[in-house]
């Protein structure tokens, strides 16, 4: 049973690593194709999006003087004048470490404003005369960037390998009680080979992602507390889901991928729910009544990182990481939904 399920993990690897392979494919693609601001090769392909909306590179072109020249220090700078729009990009190219563009238009007004995406942020000022856009790549990007996208795929396999024990139910039971070992040994191992599987998902995806980074830009990453937070919260999340879904189809002999299939919308509603604000009505009280006790057996409800990115420098969305509150909840669901799946398994007659 438990080589069986090794190579079932083995199997859904090999699907996963074809999928991360393209997935890296595309993003090479699309770096080079729509982010190489500032190369001769490029520039007049790409939209820049500032203050006035979408000023499309093309139309600064018409009309305008481009000169390139060389910085002392090596830095390749590419400028771009548009007098008749009141336009003017200036494209400093640091080659393998970024790039940092200051585009200026004139008589155009707005807030200031900032905001960080990953290793890209930026920024908008009021200047004399007009604004400045200030786009800067390859900044200094948290691991947990990487270690939260991981932790999406890690919950995708999660749900691909879970139910080991319904497969075993259907059809192959006789086989595996013929075994001379404890049936709850078989189905740990079992367990622990999905597991395996599942964090060498997460390990392919931070390595594809990497790649993905380092094909256009030099590896700039910081490590801090929080990214250690967001890997051992984002883990025992996905374990404590892994074992949701054993637990809720160890009994079963067929119709599990029914419930593997529905488990992400359900889950997520759940969790909305219980902590969406849905009004004074009777019936949202109801609702709300209603999803708050199943939200506490609900990883999604403890599985939550941040921030994706942020805007004047706070976090845009509910993100916020407590190893206090969620760590100890995830590890308890794991736990208790492991013992619930292999006292239903023991159970189960062939």
């Amino acid at each position: 049973m438990t080589y069986v399920e090794w190579l079932r993990a083995g199997r859904c690897l090999k699907i996963t690593a074809i999928v991360l392979g393209v997935a890296l494919v595309l993003i090479v693609a699309l770096e080079y194709t729509f982010l190489n601001v500032g190369s001769r090769s490029s520039l007049s392909g790409v939209e820049l999006h500032t203050s006035s909306g979408e000023i499309n590179a093309r139309a600064i072109l018409v009309g305008a003087t481009t000169t390139y020249s060389t910085l002392p220090d090596g830095t390749k700078r590419t400028t771009i004048v548009n007098s008749a729009k009141g336009v003017r990009v200036t494209v400093d190219d640091h080659g393998y470490y970024g790039k940092h563009v200051e585009i200026f238009e004139r008589s155009v007004k707005g807030a200031a404003k900032l905001i960080g995406i990953g290793p890209v942020s930026f920024q908008r000022v009021a200047v004399p005369g007009g604004s400045l856009v200030t786009i800067d790549t390859n900044k200094p990007e948290d691991v947990a960037y990487l270690a939260a996208i991981a932790t999406f795929v890690a919950l995708i396999i999660a749900t691909i390998l879970g139910a080991p024990l319904a497969r075993q139910n259907d059809g192959h039971l006789e086989i595996a009680l013929t075994n001379p070992v404890p049936r709850t040994t078989l189905g740990l191992g079992a367990m622990l080979a999905d597991v395996a599987g599942i964090a060498a998902a997460w390990l392919m995806t931070v390595a594809m992602l990497f790649l993905a980074h380092v094909a256009q830009n030099a590896p700039n990453y910081t490590y801090g507390t929080r990214d250690t937070e967001v890997i051992v919260l984002g883990f025992a999340g996905v374990l404590a889901w892994y074992a949701m879904l054993c637990a809720a189809t160890a009994s079963m002999r067929r119709a599990y991928g029914i419930v593997l299939g529905i488990s992400w919308p359900v889950a997520g509603l759940v969790a909305v729910l219980a902590k969406a604000d849905l009004g004074d009505a009777p019936m949202a009280q109801l609702v709300h009544w209603s999803a708050t006790p199943l939200s506490w057996i609900d990883p999604f409800t403890y599985l939550h990182f941040g921030p994706a990115f942020t805007v004047n420098g706070r976090p845009a969305g509910s993100l916020a990481v407590s190893l206090q509150n969620e760590l100890p909840a995830l590890l308890i669901l794991a736990l208790v939904y492991v013992a619930l799946a292999i006292i239903q398994w023991r159970r189960v007659e062939a």
